[in-house]
């Protein structure tokens, strides 16, 4: 169906995630929170069950001088920041079980409120399963992906799961060609909010095993 060679990510040659070592981070976390505050009301959200947010992004970036001078700093520059946000109205389904497509691969991620007790799965799933499920449109991009939904709430017992992480310490490199959701644990709190910065080119040096 995707003809995309490397599509999906083999969990067997590259990593699912890679933790980054960020001195700066409570930084980052604080001109996020204060951009966040005085323009969405992600904070005081209960309802909305979109995660991705498109947001002004080249202002955000202005205001958020850290993160950028910290991409900067790695040598991974950005053309796109978005935020995830997941709300009390998701605390029982989590984020839903899905795949990115092409050209999208790998997210550098920021954990920047609520974010313990909330884990990332990635699952162990053949191809020709994935296949089998046929696909879905994804608003955010326009582009055809797997429609995993259906097996949301029985991926685990019904396929292997690679790694379960907590990303609440330190930024990541995100794989997000394998079949993954974000599924919050009994003491969770909300709203979750992450800042997800798309590389202008994925550093896949850095995500072979």
């Amino acid at each position: 169906m995707f003809d995309n060679f490397n599509y999906p990510s083999d969990s067997k040659k590259n990593h699912t995630h890679l933790e980054l070592e960020c001195d700066c981070l409570d930084k980052i976390q604080e001109e996020i929170l204060d951009w966040v505050d005085n323009n969405t009301n992600f904070l005081t959200e209960l309802q909305d069950n979109q995660f991705w947010k498109k947001i002004e992004y080249k202002d955000l970036g202005r205001r958020c001088p850290t993160l950028i001078n910290y991409m900067k700093s790695i040598k991974i520059p950005i053309r796109e920041i978005v935020i995830g946000l997941l709300t009390e109205s998701m605390k029982d389904s989590g984020l839903f079980l899905h795949i990115d497509v092409p050209p999208l691969n790998y997210k550098i991620n920021f954990p920047i409120l609520n974010t313990e007790n909330i884990y990332t799965e990635w699952y162990e799933i053949p191809k020709e399963d994935l296949e089998s499920l046929g696909t879905v449109m994804n608003a955010h991009t326009n582009t055809l992906q797997y429609n995993l939904e259906p097996l949301h709430y029985i991926v685990k017992e019904k396929y292997k799961l690679i790694t379960s992480y907590n990303m609440h310490e330190k930024p990541i490199i995100f794989n997000s060609w394998i079949p993954h959701r974000v599924m919050p644990g009994p003491s969770a709190k909300f709203p979750r909010i992450i800042v997800a910065a798309m590389p202008i080119k994925d550093p896949v040096d850095l995500m072979i095993k």
